[in-house]
């Protein structure tokens, strides 16, 4: 053999092992972009989940306070038709058989016309709990406590009236 072809054998020896280098250095190119790739995914996977976690969290928040609201605007409702009641008892009852009295029946006349002055006054007007969401629930329940609280507070003045009719009897 030639020192030509003896150095053939060297050379490719040469180019095998820088082969082989070359993909061991391609092999840790490659391991690297696959680790890069995964912990993209992982990130991309996790950042889905505490999205959607996020989402079903939010909606099950704004569901109890939908509930909540629906529920504080019965309790006013029940409020309102329980002061509603205690007040037209009063007006259908004691206070009616004080109005029947006359100028008459009574020392100082004076009561009757403020007795009649509270069976005058204007009722408000009953809403309801008629909404669609949160806001407008809440909303109806602020209107019904001030309904409740302005039946609550005439009831008083009514029978404070009548307590005046019916302590100036003859």
């Amino acid at each position: 053999m030639s020192a030509g072809q003896q150095a053939v054998p060297a050379n490719n020896a040469n180019n095998a092992s820088n082969e082989g280098a070359q993909k061991k250095h391609m092999s840790k190119a490659a391991v690297a972009i696959i680790a890069v790739v995964v912990v993209a995914i992982i990130v991309v996977v996790v950042v889905a989940i505490i999205v959607v976690a996020g989402v079903f969290g939010f909606r099950a928040y704004s569901d109890a306070q939908y509930n909540n609201a629906v529920a504080a605007c019965a309790a006013a409702s029940e409020n309102v038709r329980n002061a509603t009641n205690d007040y037209n008892n009063l007006v259908n009852g004691d206070a009616s058989e004080a109005a029947a009295l006359t100028k008459k029946d009574v020392k100082d006349a004076s009561t009757l016309d403020a007795l009649n002055k509270e069976l005058s006054v204007e009722l408000p007007v009953y809403e309801g709990c008629v909404a669609d969401d949160t806001a407008g629930f809440k909303s109806a329940t602020a209107k019904l406590n001030e309904q409740a609280d302005w039946y609550k507070a005439y009831t008083q003045s009514l029978q404070k009236a009548v307590d005046a009719v019916n302590a100036s009897k003859k």
